[in-house]
Order: C-alpha cells, then sequence, then structure tokens
C-alpha cells in the first residue's frame, strides 16, 4: 500500500533535510601525544613547566571568551548541574528579544571530557605526555545566526580545545527560505506551510554541496584566541566530523481529519507487525547473522503523547522514528 500516492490529492508536498545534527571538532595535533610534545617544544615549555604553562593558556582563553561575551553585549550563565535545562534558559532569553541575531547568551559549566597532560612514568621515572579523563571549565555559545538559524557552539577550556556544534537542519532551511523569498511558517520544529515545495527540496538538497566546514572555522575562531597560534606550528585548523545526524521527510497534510483516518492504524498495525528480523533489516543488517548481535537491544516502542502518535524502531543508538504533529494551519497551499 502506497499511502503516499493513494492520499496525494490531500498532501500539499513532501520536504526531505537534515534535522538535528552534531559536529565534533578536534586539533588532531593536539591529541597526538608526539605531536603534543612537539607544540609545547615549539612553544619552549618544558615537561616540568607543563602545569604552569596549560593554567596559562586555560585562562587566558577564558579572558578572553569572557571579553567576547561582553562585546556581544552578553552575560555569562553559570550552570552548577548538568540537569539543568539550557534549551529553557536559551528560549527564555530569546522570547524576550526574539529579532536578536548573532550571540544570544553564553553558558558555563564543569563537565567531563578527555584532557592531554604531562605526568610522570613510574617505569621510566621521567616525565611524558599523556591523556587523561577529568573535568574542566566548558562554554556554551547560544548564536541565532544568519546562516544556521538558531544553534550552538561547546568548547572545553583545557587541551586539546575540543568543540562541539549543534545545527538543525530545519532552522538552517528557514535562513536559505528567507534569503529566496519563499514564504513559510514553522511550528514546533516543523514547517506548517511551505509557498513552494520543489524550490524548498531544491534549497534543501543543495545543502549536501555546502562545505561547512569553512563556516565552522568562522566561528570557533571568534572563541579560541590561541588558533592562530596553533595553526601556524601545524598548518592544521580543526577536523570536523559528524557525531549524531538525523534526517527527516516531513509529509504535509492539507488537514488534520485527512491523517487522522489512517494513521493511528498504520502505527498500531506496524507496532504488532513487525518482529525483531524485521526491524534489523531495516538497518541494512543482514537478517542471517542476527543470531551474532548478541550486545544491545533491537526496541519497539508505540506512545500517544500530546502531539499524537510515535512509534519508534531502534538497535542501540541508530533509530527510525515516524510521527504526526498536531500542527495549527495557518494557510493552505496554493
Amino acid at each position: 500500500m502506497n499511502i503516499i500516492k493513494q492520499n496525494e490529492g490531500k498532501i500539499n508536498g513532501i520536504l526531505e533535510t537534515f534535522d538535528r545534527m552534531i559536529v565534533n571538532g578536534y586539533l588532531l595535533n593536539l591529541c597526538n601525544y608526539r605531536q603534543f610534545l612537539f607544540y609545547l617544544i615549539q612553544n619552549k615549555i618544558s615537561l616540568k613547566d607543563f602545569d604552569k604553562f596549560a593554567l596559562e593558556q586555560t585562562t587566558s582563553l577564558c579572558n578572553h571568551i569572557d571579553n567576547y561575551i561582553k562585546e556581544n553585549n552578553c552575560e555569562t550563565i553559570y550552570l552548577n548541574s548538568g540537569k539543568i535545562d539550557k534549551n529553557e534558559i536559551v528560549t527564555n532569553i530569546l522570547d524576550k528579544n526574539p529579532n536578536k541575531i548573532g550571540l544570544i547568551t553564553a553558558l558555563s559549566t564543569v563537565e567531563i571530557c578527555n584532557t592531554m597532560t604531562v605526568k610522570p612514568n613510574k617505569d621510566t621515572e621521567k616525565l611524558e605526555v599523556t591523556s587523561r579523563p577529568t573535568k574542566c571549565k566548558h562554554y556554551y555559545f547560544y548564536y541565532n545566526d544568519e546562516e544556521f538559524g538558531l544553534m550552538y557552539l561547546k568548547i572545553q577550556t583545557w587541551f586539546p580545545y575540543n568543540v562541539q556544534i549543534y545545527i538543525n537542519g530545519r532552522e538552517y532551511l528557514s535562513k536559505l527560505f528567507d534569503k529566496n523569498n519563499i514564504e513559510y511558517e514553522m511550528y514546533n520544529n516543523s514547517f506548517s506551510y511551505i509557498e513552494d515545495f520543489d524550490n524548498a527540496q531544491q534549497l534543501a538538497d543543495n545543502i549536501l554541496n555546502q562545505k561547512l566546514s569553512d563556516s565552522f572555522d568562522g566561528l570557533v575562531s571568534k572563541i579560541n584566541n590561541h588558533l592562530p597560534n596553533i595553526i601556524n606550528i601545524f598548518s592544521h585548523s580543526y577536523y570536523w566530523c559528524i557525531d549524531q545526524c538525523e534526517f527527516a521527510t516531513d509529509i504535509n497534510f492539507k488537514s488534520r481529519e485527512d491523517l487522522s483516518i489512517f494513521y493511528k492504524t498504520l502505527v498500531e498495525t506496524t507496532y504488532f507487525t513487525f518482529s525483531s528480523e524485521d526491524i534489523y533489516s531495516f538497518f541494512g543488517r543482514n537478517i542471517s547473522r542476527i543470531h551474532m548481535f548478541t550486545k544491545g537491544e533491537i526496541v519497539s516502542d508505540l506512545r500517544h503523547r500530546y502531539q499524537g502518535y510515535r512509534i519508534k524502531f531502534k538497535i542501540n543508538n541508530n533509530q527510525i522514528k515516524m510521527y504526526d504533529k498536531g500542527n495549527k494551519m495557518m494557510k493552505q497551499v496554493k
């Protein structure tokens, strides 16, 4: 049964695009023991003086960041618990000034991370470069960015200055709609109305051809004041890689009633019909090897929430989900 074909007269359009994405940035040279030692040598730092040097570097970075925040007319909010909802803080600030472009606010907190350090080796009785898990201060910078929309950048303030960037594909696409004069309306991280679905899909497809690393380099260069020296020594900046990525297909119905006719039956039938073997094959796994899957879980999960019904199939950290949203349609596509 092809649901889209059967209901094509009831559908405004379909949009396929990236959704939530987390990108990690690493200074790979500072993550390598030998090259980190070379970095210290180039800065004329002996191993016995590393602790003092590292503290000075972190202090310099934090002072630079604090000045950057003040220059953007923002304040730093310190979080003393990881349970505090960062999004709620940012949303409340943005509601007071919804048209602000650029830095919205900055949050600081202490988090666990992996750092580069110098420690004595008991066997050789000498100091050596190594790494260790510890805690250090992190900054979160929340932006209403002209290119990406609402996003954040996080940096750890101790070597090797790892960075994490969160962007939202629909936020990014909305900025492209603005630049190309395509009317739209958003509701709860989805498009409830798009003037031209064909042009919208072309813009979404072109995201694959964009070199986003240049934009990421521009963002982090404002934050990390040690970056020019690092680039001068290694001729390399951050290496960017995708840590998490969601890709979404939105089917925009003309009315809530048209979807409600069959959607509840669809998700319930799917939940009770698909087996572990079916789910295993959804993720491109060889079904003949399912007996070798001994670590992790294969999950089917159906829930009724205030927005509607959501069904999710999951293998460990990978998941496929489908849900309806109670969009309040403000317009109809002509």
